[in-house]
């Protein structure tokens, strides 16, 4: 008969090292995984989308690092901005005061009709005017010929020292034709 020895298997010294050494190398590539030195994940090594705004840090990203043309509206935080120079101006006193007259421009016209030229060679010549109200002054103006092929501008200017303005128009035609002058009036104490 043969009789069989029950052993318990025992590992060596040298296994028990090894095993050691197995568990302590696992565990140290682990950590270096979750140690990473700085700056050095660019890019490349992103996912797209992988980043999301949560993941920035505060103050970490700034004009330089963001392309042209990236922000929209919503992206900026109007209450951090600055007045503009030229809207501080816009909302002092003495600029709102002005712009006031804005509201108050007038528009004024005079007609008038360039009677028939007397002879082919001689044309006819007539002036319109409008007049500003009391109080304004004129501030643009113009003309409009109501016939252009046969009645021609020949000068259009302020008149009555600031307070109208003229036009003259020639006519070479044997009809009379109608003509309006314009004015752009504002208060007088705009002016200035």
């Amino acid at each position: 008969m043969v009789r069989i020895y029950s052993r318990r298997l025992r590992p060596s010294p040298s296994m028990v090292v090894a095993f050691l050494a197995l568990v302590v190398a696992l565990g140290g590539t682990s950590y270096a995984v979750t140690r990473l030195p700085a700056n050095s994940v660019g890019s490349k090594q992103l996912k797209a989308g992988a980043v999301a705004r949560a993941d920035i840090k505060n103050g970490a990203v700034n004009g330089a690092k963001v392309a042209k043309d990236a922000l929209t509206g919503n992206d900026i935080n109007e209450a951090s901005l600055a007045q503009v120079a030229s809207a501080v101006t816009a909302g002092s006193a003495a600029h709102a005061n002005s712009t006031g007259v804005l509201d108050k421009i007038a528009y004024r016209i005079g007609t008038a009709s360039v009677p028939a030229a007397p002879d082919p060679t001689t044309p006819a010549s007539a002036v319109a005017t409008a007049a500003c109200d009391g109080g304004q002054l004129v501030a643009g103006g113009g003309v409009k010929v109501e016939d252009p092929d046969n009645t021609s501008v020949i000068d259009s200017y302020p008149d009555a020292g600031g307070r109208a303005w003229s036009a003259r128009v020639d006519n070479n035609d044997a009809s009379a034709h109608n003509f309006t002058a314009y004015a752009i009036c504002i208060p007088a104490l705009a002016a200035g």
